[in-house]
């Protein structure tokens, strides 16, 4: 009874935050690519680097960049926040990479692992542009994994929304999907897939949407000083024309307890 009251409780308190965003504001491009997980491990800190680098033959879509660095700690076990400092680069010839904007991010966990039939949490992200003429960001949206014949899988379904100055438009509908191979070994294959389709009931037309799928490995070294290293890479390949033919993406976290 106990552990029932407590996840409605979590739940309840992440729908009045999803409530409060959608009636803030309104479309953002993602800066990084990365799955989030639906956990909070109290007393965790990390610090991580996520980046990514596009190519195509095509000027207009190549070499567009993000590179983030970021800093989060597990309060309790329900409430993770995380600091983030982004850096993009646009596609095409000619343009810089720029610090672009400072986001708190939050991820809530609505189950503990394993206690239902899938795992939920529920991620909040707020994003303050650090360029003109360029709107300030919301991102939310619930978290799921479930553990099946000897796989993990979690999926991201978030919407984006605009605020403030510059804001304009309709929310954007972002997703992303994992599926890893729990071989229990220092290195573990995957698969990640991202896409935009774009505004929430005004889909792009499919040349448009940025659809991406790809191999990634991933790993975890343990006694690495004090923490553990963990790390995932590998390449996603454009599905649509509105996507660059590869883009090469890897994250890696430093982890410690305290």
């Amino acid at each position: 009874m106990r552990r029932t009251f407590a996840a409605a409780t979590r739940l309840r308190f992440a729908t009045i935050i999803a409530l409060s965003a959608l009636v803030s504001g309104v479309t953002a491009a993602r800066a990084d690519f990365r799955v989030k997980y639906p956990d909070a491990e109290p007393g965790e800190l990390e610090l991580e680097n996520i980046g990514s680098y596009g190519q195509d033959s095509r000027s207009g879509f190549n070499s567009e960049q993000s590179h983030t660095l970021e800093f989060e700690y597990g309060v309790n076990n329900f409430w993770l926040p995380e600091l983030e400092f982004e850096f993009d680069r646009d596609p095409g010839p000619g343009n810089k990479t720029n610090f672009s904007q400072i986001t708190l991010e939050n991820v809530f966990q609505l189950t503990e692992r394993g206690e239902y039939w899938i795992d939920a949490g529920f991620f909040a992200e707020f994003g303050k542009s650090m360029t003109g003429g360029t709107p300030n960001e919301t991102t939310l949206g619930p978290i799921f994994r479930k553990e099946i014949a000897g796989t993990i899988n979690t999926v991201n379904l978030f919407l984006e929304k605009d605020i403030g100055n510059h804001s304009g438009g309709h929310p954007n509908f972002v997703y992303a999907w994992e599926t890893r191979l729990a071989l229990g070994t220092v290195i573990e294959p995957g698969i990640q897939v991202y896409g935009e389709p774009g505004p929430v009931g005004r889909f792009l037309p499919i040349s448009q949407q940025d659809h991406r799928i790809g191999p990634q490995l991933f790993g975890n070294w343990h006694d690495i000083g004090p923490g553990t290293l963990h790390f995932n890479a590998g390449v996603l390949f454009g599905l649509t024309p509105g996507s660059p033919r590869r883009t090469l993406r890897w994250q890696a976290e430093y982890e410690l307890h305290f």
